[in-house]
């Protein structure tokens, strides 16, 4: 371990490199439990509060052991921006400071990198002149296209609708694998032959979890190379991101995508019948979700008739698989209708097994869309046996971090999520800021219940005066579009700008909030996560509510069906995380003052309040609004102010 020490320590490979730089126990600390896991080969939870500097904690012992032990590392996240500061930064920057060499690859989803069947499909259909008003963004990318090294989508200098880029990339399940005509010049190939000769491959986690799917069925590691320790980031999101994954979804682009081969093969009558039997299946799907028969999910098999769509569906997969095989000569097209023909068993297949229930632990339901067009979808409730199994029962050493990964002091919940087995090891470092001198905790007396409709009013009266006592300065955070339009409306005015989610990119609102002092900026989940404004354009968070999963959440209602204690099991643990990141938009830096506001009174009034109360930093409290100046102008002042 004296490696850790000669990176981390006074006068060592960071002091060297990095201008101003001081040791951090905290991040030492971690860096220790993060080598000890992987040396020893075990599991590790390990939580890292902001400002822990989590990713040089844990990147040095995965560069160390990948280097000098041969020991290939995975690093997965929850999200690409995440994965992009990785490789674009941070990575980087150890590899100039640490005194040994190592390499590392960015591998993302296939359908983020440009495929070129899929673009001489496009070409060839005419479908790439279709796009009214989008010709000029199908130019640049076809022009980016005959430049591009990599074909990965982040390069383009502008974001394209999910409409145009469906015209150039593929997901995985509609790949035609080696058949294709263009597997030799396959962009998401090319990087995966990178990524196998790696000392470090960055991922997300659904190509993570698509890894280990694959990995069950063939025994193989197709997806990501082979690799001995696996450190997932963001891990409060881990067992969230495999329900999504490990579930799926069936929309009337299946049956169009089959009719559309079935056509290619003069089968018209057939894809004629296909469409219309699934035109009214969806039709009949939809509204069974607007009836009053139809509450959160489906409880009760051939709740909506499929019709004789599965039938069809069964047809379209025989026609299909039997023209593939007549077509041995020509590998391209036997793909193509190999591809089609497993569309259509998948759709079959799913459709029957959603609406007979036949998976006894997933939930099934009907989601609508903007244009009130309906999808089948189905997930799974619990996660837990196939991560023991498939996750950490097959991979010698797995680390599990985040900043928010602990409720009540402890780890029971996630280990209850994610399945870890019992002999994985723990640790929470402390935070490395000042709590009771840099943050407030105010929970403002008198207001109503949140469920109350007096509430947004209420909560409108409270945000306008602490904007006006911080003159701006807030985000303010939301559990429900309906709360946060009614403050917006209600602080609008007094030549103050209030910037709201939905008014331009997240990203874009993040930068004009720091630009422009005295903004206030209002968000729901999204914002909850990712935000980092330090300094002083941020000096107050507040939170309308607290953040337990909706009553309307069609996995919360089959957990609450099959755990009488599904309140204080379930309910209360998720919130609390999600308000402890809510609570971390506040201190970005050790320079930070400010106060965290949640508007909810259950924090005070309730039993379970404490749950909260325990987990969150230890900031000073107070129920009075008008210390919030006093603690920004007089932190000792305020100090004894709250404690008296």
């Amino acid at each position: 371990m004296s490696y850790l020490e000669d990176v981390f320590g006074e006068g060592g490979a960071f002091a060297r490199a990095f201008p101003g730089y001081e040791r951090r126990e905290p991040q030492v600390r971690l860096a220790m439990a993060v080598d000890a896991a992987i040396a020893n080969g075990g599991h590790l939870l390990a939580e890292g509060p902001c400002g822990t500097g989590k990713a040089f904690a844990y990147s040095v012992p995965a560069a160390y052991h990948a280097r000098h032990s041969g020991r290939r590392v995975v690093i997965a996240t929850a999200n690409i921006a995440l994965q992009e500061q990785l490789v674009v930064k941070d990575l980087p920057a150890l590899q100039r400071a640490l005194p040994w060499p190592f390499t590392f690859a960015l591998l993302k989803g296939r359908n983020n990198y440009a495929c070129w069947d899929r673009y001489y499909e496009a070409q060839a259909r005419a479908e790439l002149g279709e796009l009214f008003g989008e010709e000029e963004a199908c130019r640049r990318i076809v022009e980016w296209i005959k430049e591009t090294k990599t074909g990965d989508v982040s390069e383009l200098d502008f974001v394209p609708a999910p409409a145009v880029w469906s015209r150039f990339s593929i997901g995985a399940e509609d790949c035609k694998g080696q058949d294709c005509s263009s597997y030799g010049d396959c962009f998401s190939v090319r990087a995966r032959r990178l990524a196998a000769e790696a000392d470090i491959v960055v991922c997300n986690y659904h190509l993570l979890f698509a890894h280990l799917q694959v990995k069950s069925l063939t025994g193989q590691d197709i997806v990501l190379p082979e690799h001995d320790v696996l450190i997932c980031d963001e891990g409060h999101r881990m067992a969230e991101v495999a329900r999504d994954f490990l579930g799926y979804q069936v929309s009337f682009h299946v049956v169009r995508r089959v009719a559309s081969a079935l056509g290619d093969l003069r089968q018209k009558e057939l894809a004629g019948k296909l469409r219309e039997a699934g035109e009214a299946f969806f039709r009949r799907l939809a509204d069974h979700a607007r009836s009053p028969a139809y509450r959160v999910r489906l409880r009760r098999p051939g709740e909506v008739d499929a019709g004789p769509l599965p039938a069809l569906l069964g047809s379209a997969e025989s026609l299909l698989e039997a023209a593939a095989l007549a077509a041995e000569d020509d590998p391209d097209r036997r793909a193509t209708l190999r591809r089609a023909a497993r569309q259509a068993r998948q759709g079959r297949e799913r459709i029957g097994d959603a609406l007979e229930l036949e998976d006894g632990n997933a939930v099934c339901f009907i989601e609508l869309d903007d244009r009130g067009h309906a999808r089948l979808c189905s997930k799974p409730i619990d996660v837990s046996g196939r991560l023991r199994e498939e996750l950490f029962g097959a991979t010698r050493t797995v680390v599990v971090t985040s900043a928010t990964l602990s409720t009540d002091s402890n780890f029971e919940f996630v280990r209850r999520e994610l399945g870890l087995p019992e002999d994985a090891d723990e640790v929470i470092v402390e935070s490395p800021f000042d709590f009771p001198s840099q943050a407030l905790l105010a929970i403002p007396e008198g207001l109503p219940e949140p469920n109350d409709p007096g509430f947004p009013k209420a909560a409108g009266e409270v945000i306008h005066s602490v904007v006006e006592a911080l003159d701006g300065r807030t985000l303010g955070l939301f559990t429900s579009y309906r709360v946060l339009n009614a403050v917006a409306q209600y602080i609008a005015g007094n030549g103050r700008r209030v910037l709201k989610q939905g008014d331009m990119p997240r990203n874009r609102l993040v930068e004009a909030f720091k630009a422009q002092p005295g903004t206030v900026l209002l968000g729901t989940e999204s914002f909850w996560t990712g935000i980092d404004v330090p300094g002083d354009a941020l000096q107050a968070v507040v939170i309308d509510r607290l953040p337990f999963p909706t009553p309307d959440d069609p996995l919360m209602d089959a957990i609450c069906e099959r755990n009488p204690r599904w309140f204080a099991d379930v309910s209360v643990p998720r919130a609390i995380i999600a308000l402890k990141q809510g609570f971390g938009r506040l201190i970005r830096s050790r320079a930070d003052r400010g106060a965290v506001v949640i508007l909810d009174r259950r924090l005070a009034d309730k039993s379970y309040g404490r749950r909260f109360l325990r987990s969150l930093p230890p900031a000073l409290r107070t129920r009075d609004l008008g210390n919030i100046r006093l603690f920004l102008d007089e932190p000792q002042a305020a100090a004894e102010e709250a404690s008296s």
